[in-house]
């Protein structure tokens, strides 16, 4: 609640004889709170939701970058007003990340906890920075994708790119290395159910990566094609929560012809 102090009782320390010098400036009312640019402020660093779960924020332009203590993913989070000044981050699937209320509370929505969790910032944070991978690494990494799938999900699957063409650009493999690791773990998010499982190893068999203005995914045939954006960062590729509903859409059996989902945030 707002404190609102009056100059009639900002005085009585002086018609006490008491000292002033410590007096606070008056605070804000709750209405002008509503009306200010900091309404629905959203501020960079470390959270605990719930007193539970960790995750990191950072401000990245007009979005914002969210990492959870337990993952190496980040994800994009693009910002939306709410009522009363409030803000709704969502992630490129469509779902809802966070809310932040008028007044700068934070509430943290996951899977597990849809009803939202409270969370609290405890500490500033660093914003995190594209990876530094060579060609022979990013070749690695998807061999790897393609053995833990077979582990964890028992999925046949190999992963292909343009390695030529990866190898002449940093910026290109950086992004490349995210979108391995999303696609990988979307699948695996996707195939928990034994019925999402055996769409998945009676239809795809190979796992695509390519270069385009924006990322998409594609199913044709036995392939499903990822594309990603170098020069957008972090934004060019998909998450593993947007590659996991593409993957719903697109193995439904009335839709199983050839088709492209875009996400959100990342029209050309």
């Amino acid at each position: 609640m707002a404190r609102v102090v009056s100059g009639l009782l900002a005085s009585v320390p002086l018609l006490l004889g008491m000292p002033l010098a410590h007096a606070a400036p008056p605070a804000e009312s709750f209405q002008s709170r509503l009306s200010s640019d900091r309404v629905g402020q959203i501020e960079s660093g470390t959270y605990l939701a719930g007193d539970k779960i960790g995750f990191a924020l950072d401000a990245a332009g007009p979005d914002f970058l969210l990492s959870f203590d337990a993952s190496p993913e980040i994800f994009v989070l693009h910002a939306d007003t709410a009522s009363l000044g409030g803000r709704v981050l969502k992630y490129d699937s469509g779902d809802t990340a966070l809310q932040v209320s008028g007044w700068g509370g934070v509430t943290l929505y996951t899977d597990s906890n849809p009803g939202g969790l409270p969370a609290v910032r405890t500490g500033s944070h660093a914003t995190p920075a594209a990876p530094t991978v060579s060609i022979a690494e990013l070749e690695n990494a998807a061999q790897a994708a393609a053995e833990q799938l077979a582990f964890v999900r028992r999925l046949d699957l190999a992963f292909s790119a343009d390695w030529r063409r990866l190898a002449g650009n940093a910026a290109a493999r950086a992004v490349a290395l995210d979108a391995i690791g999303n696609v990988a773990r979307g699948i695996e998010q996707f195939g928990e159910s034994a019925r999402a499982h055996a769409a998945v190893a009676r239809v795809v068999k190979t796992v695509a990566l390519a270069i385009a203005d924006r990322p998409t995914v594609t199913l044709r045939d036995t392939t499903l094609t990822v594309t990603f954006d170098p020069d957008r960062g972090f934004e060019g590729r998909a998450s593993s929560r947007a590659i996991a509903r593409a993957l719903h859409v697109l193995l439904s059996a009335a839709q199983r012809q050839s088709r492209k989902i875009p996400f959100a945030g990342a029209s050309g």
